[in-house]
């Protein structure tokens, strides 16, 4: 996430992606113990102008206990059937917990699918990151003709029910059915698009985990620019009437950004990428939605650009195992925003980096590791984060400092990570046991 339309300062492996932790102490009402959601198959109805949705939700489950019933998450919306391995089951819904009860309990380790009929028109919930600004909310929105989702930290559960949890990482399928005129966007690479009746269907498939915040699914009159990079990796820009060109083209830069990236960090880790713009102006920043990044009108600055493509390696593809340690992400895309505008610049990237450092420091800014959901989106994860980088960069030297980035994206595709796990692999690559002490002290001691 870019937090604002500035600059700062004025400026596969294996797909194995571990089991679930459960809820985050962040946020505890997230997310239920005792199962892995493996991937999702959602059949999606939409009807934009009267934001209307009908639902059917194939979740494809291993249970790491004996499961007599489970919860699932989902807000504002009505299930009307449900089956665990095609038996008709028993459900309730209350509050945003879905509770099934199967024909059966389920074994402990065993493999099931449950299908979920549902509809309604989906509403967002309260950010839990701001509870006392009821301006600020997170999941499905309607605007004018069109609908969007941006849920972090935990939206998802106002369009499908979900495991809406950090750590739950899973494969998606989604088929977005709208009327012609109209296209349906959503994560991972579009492969069928057909018509059916008066409606157009479009499926998409992210074959690659995804944690369920980074879901999206977009409903407008979109016009699509496309583009492929010198890797093949294909790029499509759905855009609005009211997107300048200039825009356009700022996003289809991201064609040149994956390439730069890449030689830098290793092969982008998705099957395709995507830029996606959104009309409503309460929409005040951009998102890294996994593979199909969202951006409010006019946002195409290349540093912004450069952000959320930094996100699909960091962030996304290697995601934090909690919440706390979300600098992870967002340090690593502030370092990267800072780099592309400079790249050919080496004394202008020092100078926008020791700018942040002053900033820093002047104001005093707290670890980058955080201790509450109202700290996630602050100066500490963005600008302190960044800076921890650049510390790291300055005592270990360029190449080096690259090396630890190339190895944390790669060794750590698609799974799941902590500060601790990045401190050891900064020592471990670097050789230098001293690199610990310096890291610890950026990320947990006081300003």
């Amino acid at each position: 996430m870019t937090p604002n339309l500035k600059v700062v300062l004025a400026l596969a492996g294996c797909l194995a992606a571990g089991p679930a932790l459960a809820a985050d102490p962040f946020f505890p009402s997230f997310g239920n113990k005792g199962y892995d959601v493996l991937n999702y198959d959602l059949d999606l109805d939409v009807a934009p102008a009267a934001n209307n949705l009908d639902g059917r939700a194939e979740l494809t489950i291993r249970a790491h206990q004996r499961l007599g019933s489970f919860r699932l998450d989902l807000a504002g919306l009505k299930v009307s059937a449900v089956s665990v391995d095609g038996k008709r089951a028993g459900f309730s819904q209350k509050g945003e917990k879905l509770t099934i009860v199967p024909p059966k309990p389920i074994a402990k380790d065993a493999k099931f699918t449950v299908l979920i009929v549902y509809a309604g028109k989906p509403t967002p919930i309260q950010d839990p990151t701001a509870p006392d600004d009821p301006s600020l909310t997170l999941g499905w929105f309607h605007y004018k003709r069109g609908t969007y989702v941006v849920s972090e930290p935990g939206g998802t559960l106002t369009f499908f029910p979900a495991n809406d949890e950090l750590t739950d990482k899973a494969t998606y399928k989604f088929t977005v059915t709208v009327p012609k005129g109209y296209a349906g966007v959503a994560n991972g690479l579009l492969t069928k698009t057909e018509t059916v009746g008066n409606k157009l269907r479009f499926t998409w498939q992210m074959r690659e985990p995804m944690t369920t915040w980074l879901a999206t699914v977009h409903v407008n009159k979109f016009k699509v620019s496309t583009a492929r990079t010198a890797s093949g990796t294909p790029l499509r820009v759905y855009t609005t009437d009211k997107t300048p060109k200039a825009d356009i083209a700022g996003y289809l830069d991201a064609k040149k950004m994956l390439t730069y990236f890449e030689g830098l960090v290793g092969k982008y880790p998705f099957e395709s990428y995507g830029s996606v713009v959104v009309d409503d102006p309460i929409l005040y920043y951009a998102l890294e939605t996994q593979t199909m990044s969202t951006f409010p009108l006019g946002a195409a600055d290349a540093a912004v650009v450069a952000h959320e493509l930094a996100h699909q390696w960091f962030g996304n593809s290697v995601s934090v195992s909690r919440w706390k340690d979300l600098w992870l992400a967002e340090g690593f895309a502030t370092y990267f925003e800072v780099l592309w505008p400079n790249r050919h610049d080496p004394a202008g990237f020092d100078a926008d980096m020791t700018e942040i450092y002053d900033y820093v420091v002047q104001e005093k800014i707290g670890p980058a590791v955080v201790e509450t959901p109202e700290q996630l989106f602050s100066d500490r994860t963005y600008l302190r984060g960044g800076s921890a980088l650049y510390a790291l960069q300055l005592k270990v030297g360029e190449k080096t400092f690259m090396k630890i980035m190339r190895t944390w994206a790669t060794k750590f595709r698609y799974h799941k990570v902590s500060s601790t796990d990045f401190v050891d692999t900064a020592v471990e690559v670097s050789g230098d046991k001293s690199v610990r002490k310096l890291l610890n002290a950026w990320l947990y001691e006081a300003a």
